[in-house]
């Protein structure tokens, strides 16, 4: 009974590895959609690239939202410092 077990799981676990390997070694695990960029068409790719350059646009204003909100708390603060000066 216990050879047959570990007859099963060793014959599952070559499966499964060898799967793994083949899906890794045919390029389906880069890429979006587990596809590699060879394989991608042209299309797919500058979605991809457009994509990702729409993501640096939004934290690139997101920081520069954020710097002129402090910009604009310093000024404040100075502005009510020089106000108890008077």
């Amino acid at each position: 009974m216990k050879s047959l077990l570990a007859v099963v799981l060793s014959t599952l676990l070559m499966i499964t590895a060898s799967n793994a390997l083949a899906a890794k070694k045919e390029g389906k695990a880069y890429g979006a959609g587990g596809v590699s960029e060879e394989k991608m068409s042209d299309t797919a790719a500058e979605h991809r690239k457009a994509y990702a350059g729409e993501k640096e646009k939004k934290v690139k204003e997101e920081k520069e939202m954020k710097e002129e909100k402090e910009v604009k708390e310093k000024k404040a603060k100075k502005e009510k410092k020089v106000k108890k000066e008077k």
